[in-house]
Order: structure tokens, then C-alpha cells, then sequence
């Protein structure tokens, strides 16, 4: 009769724990993200590649290309961190290949950082170590031998304001920043809420003009074009450019919930 008793407490005390367990479900519910990129002019104006620009430096732009490399994209919710892309490749402002969606837990989150470029581990690979369809592939024609990877490739045609016309005084640009000194991690605060099923939309937002004018500035004639060289003393390169190009770009870059 004892040990039917205590047969009897020990199934009654497995049913409690188990119909607790079942009481307490894990939650899975998802929503739905749109980040995209936009290029913006310090006024506010939004344009396209292909768009001429009238800066705020004294010069007019017209901007043929600007790729971007973001890595580490990562939504901050309390102690909790969930990463939405280890890398993405933008074609800056382009709806298509500007932007992605992804699925993510629904709930609150305060915080968005991002890398502007590649990590140190990222910036080792090589094009071959990927298919076709990775950012990092080559396909995508980011890699020097030279260089490792550009972190980014900013390519137009300026010349004084009114003056860009195509003739021989209009100047070739071409930024191409790179190496590991040069990746910047930068964390925006946010008011991200989630909702089971809902679709939010993340702009991070590129004042190009921006990136010429913020710190000490870009000359767009004098300091047309940099490709991340360190140089010697003799022939002193022109990575000074590019580090400015990067401190620029994600002191300036903006982050909107829409």
C-alpha cells in the first residue's frame, strides 16, 4: 500500500511538470525587416546613381557608382544580440541591390550597429573561398591582390559649380578605401517594435556631400581619387584620403525607422 502511495505522488508530480512545461511555450514569433540604403544630400533632397549633384562643397557631382560593404548588421534588445547579415553588399540607393529583407524575432529592440566595411576575419578571405552569389565572391570585382578587399567603390565626375560639362577641365573621382585600419563600427540608437507578422523598414541613410565636407573635408580636385596606398616618404600615397572617406561616411550615415 506504501509504495503504491508513492507510485501514485511520483506520476502526480511528473504531470505537474509536464503540463507546465506545456502552460509555458517558447515564443517564435517572427516579423519581417526591409533595410535599404539611400543617398541623401545634406538639404534633405534624395537622388539616383546617374543623378548630377549640386554639393555643398562648391562643386557639382555626377556619381556613376558607390558599392558598400556593411558586415556584423546586428539588432541590440536588451542583452539580447540578433545578427541579420554577417555581410551585404550595396549598390547604394538601388532598390534592388540596395536593400534586403529578413525575417527576425518579434519584439523591442533599442539599438542597430553595423560595420562599415569588412572585419579584420572577413577582410583575410579570399574571392575563391566563395560561390558565386556571396558578397565576398568574385564576381562582384571587390578584391585587389594589392589591397585585399575594397571596403568600398566610389566612382563620378566632378567639376565647379555650373562647370560640369563634360569637357576636359571636369575631374575624374575614384575612392576606393580599404584595409583593416579603416573598418568603423558605428551603433545608432533605435525604436524598433516588432510585431508578430508585421513589416518594418530600417533607411540607413548616406549624405554623399557629407562625406566630402564633414572633419577636415575631401578636395574634390586635389584629392580626386585614393586607393588606399600608405606610400613612403618619398612618395607619400594617398591613404589619408581614404581614412577620411571612411570617417566621414560613418560619422554622417543616419539611421531612419520607417
Amino acid at each position: 500500500m506504501k509504495n503504491s502511495i508513492q507510485s501514485l505522488l511520483v506520476l502526480l508530480i511528473l504531470v505537474f511538470i509536464v503540463s507546465n512545461c506545456k502552460d509555458e511555450p517558447e515564443d517564435n514569433s517572427v516579423g519581417n525587416l526591409n533595410f535599404q540604403t539611400s543617398l541623401y544630400l545634406s538639404d534633405g533632397s534624395t537622388y539616383s546613381i546617374g543623378d548630377t549633384l549640386r554639393m555643398n562643397t562648391g562643386y557639382d557631382f555626377n556619381l556613376k557608382k558607390f558599392k558598400l560593404y556593411l558586415s556584423d548588421i546586428t539588432l541590440i534588445s536588451g542583452n539580447t544580440e540578433t545578427k541579420i547579415q554577417d555581410v551585404f553588399l550595396a549598390d547604394v540607393g538601388d532598390p534592388s541591390t540596395g536593400s534586403f529583407s529578413q525575417q527576425i524575432p518579434a519584439g523591442d529592440y533599442s539599438q542597430l550597429r553595423l560595420g562599415f566595411g569588412l572585419n579584420a576575419e572577413q577582410n583575410d578571405k579570399r574571392p575563391e573561398d566563395f560561390d558565386r552569389e556571396h558578397p565576398q565572391s568574385s564576381f562582384n570585382q571587390m578584391y585587389w591582390s594589392m589591397l585585399k578587399y575594397r571596403f568600398a567603390i566610389m566612382e563620378g565626375r566632378s567639376d565647379a559649380t555650373g562647370q560640369l560639362n563634360g569637357d576636359t577641365s571636369d575631374i575624374l573621382n575614384a575612392y576606393h578605401p580599404g584595409t583593416d585600419s579603416l573598418y568603423r563600427i558605428v551603433s545608432y540608437p533605435l525604436n524598433l517594435k516588432v510585431e508578430e507578422g508585421d513589416t518594418e523598414n530600417i533607411d540607413l541613410q548616406i549624405f554623399v556631400d557629407q562625406i566630402f565636407s564633414a572633419g577636415e573635408g575631401i578636395d574634390m580636385r586635389t584629392e580626386a581619387q585614393s586607393h588606399s596606398e600608405k606610400g613612403s616618404p618619398a612618395f607619400p600615397g594617398d591613404y589619408h584620403i581614404a581614412k577620411k572617406f571612411m570617417d566621414n561616411l560613418a560619422e554622417t550615415a543616419r539611421i531612419q525607422v520607417q
